[in-house]
């Protein structure tokens, strides 16, 4: 039995996760939508959780941090969506442990790309956590967050900062 990828797509706008979906089911990705960080919680809490989540940066009761929170507990990469590009916003949503950050209109390669990599940290993160004790762990989870302060990094110095 091969096992379902679920996403959910946290937006209370219908343009950016109507746009965003097919390209999900492409690559037989299965989505659920909430309109809120009170839906994604729920959503979160279910007997399926998703694995992976695509999050706007404002809510109608909270922010993209809220629903980045609400998943730390599922290990569940958040990949947040702005409506322009910003890097100043985008170094923090790195800095503050997003997988990712996108910007409409999307396209299928970038999609792509950017599920691939959640998706290869989440597998990399879980299946070491599993193998190991629990200074282990706690060392690979540094090293993970190492990773992704290295990839802030050379954001910075791209940006001149």
């Amino acid at each position: 039995m091969q096992a379902r990828v679920r996403a959910l797509l946290v937006h209370d706008e219908e343009r950016p996760v109507s746009e965003l979906k097919p390209l999900l089911e492409l690559q037989g990705i299965e989505t659920i939508q909430a309109r809120s960080c009170a839906e994604a919680e729920a959503a979160l809490a279910s007997v399926e959780p998703p694995v992976l989540i695509f999050t706007d940066t404002v809510l109608p009761d909270g922010t993209w941090a809220d629903v980045q929170n609400l998943a730390e507990h599922q290990a569940a990469p958040v990949i947040v969506i702005s409506r322009s590009v910003d890097l100043p916003f985008y170094l923090e949503v790195m800095e503050r442990g997003a997988s990712d950050y996108m910007v409409p209109p999307f396209r299928e390669v970038d999609v792509t790309y950017v599920v691939r990599g959640a998706l290869l940290d989440r597998l990399r993160v879980s299946s070491a956590l599993l193998r190991t004790t629990p200074e282990r762990a706690r060392e690979i989870t540094q090293h993970a967050q190492n990773h992704a302060d290295s990839r802030v990094s050379a954001a910075h110095a791209q940006a001149g900062r």
